[in-house]
């Protein structure tokens, strides 16, 4: 008579790469994740996804704590799950622009640069 493990350990990169995708998507919104890849051996993940709270008409200051706020949910949802993947790099953009990259770790503080317009 086998066993049933309760959580099953994730094995392969295209299966943790989509579940990332959906814990990103869960605080992003759905269809919002544009690419979500692992690398560094299962300890990386780089994930580019829309903005979902990018207004143009806001000011930069508001536009870069709703950007920063953004990625930081996403990647602690990441964290919580995905025990393997130690740092996230992230790309946040609208349509083909780039408005933000940075890396989230576990080891590191967090880090986000925003481009263009949004800089400081």
């Amino acid at each position: 008579m086998g066993v049933l493990s309760a959580a099953a350990p994730v094995r392969a990169d295209a299966d943790q790469a989509t579940i990332a995708r959906n814990l990103a998507e869960n605080v992003l919104g759905r269809g919002l994740v544009r690419t979500s890849r692992i690398d560094d051996n299962g300890r990386g993940l780089t994930i580019r996804w829309e903005s979902a709270t990018f207004k143009p008409a806001n000011p930069a200051s508001h536009t870069r704590e709703m950007l920063q706020t953004e990625a930081q949910f996403a990647a602690e949802s990441i964290f919580r799950v995905l025990g393997s993947i130690r740092d996230i790099n992230f790309e946040i953009v609208q349509g083909r622009r780039s408005l933000a990259s940075g890396r989230a770790s576990r080891d590191r503080p967090f880090r986000i640069a925003f481009t263009g317009d949004l800089g400081r």
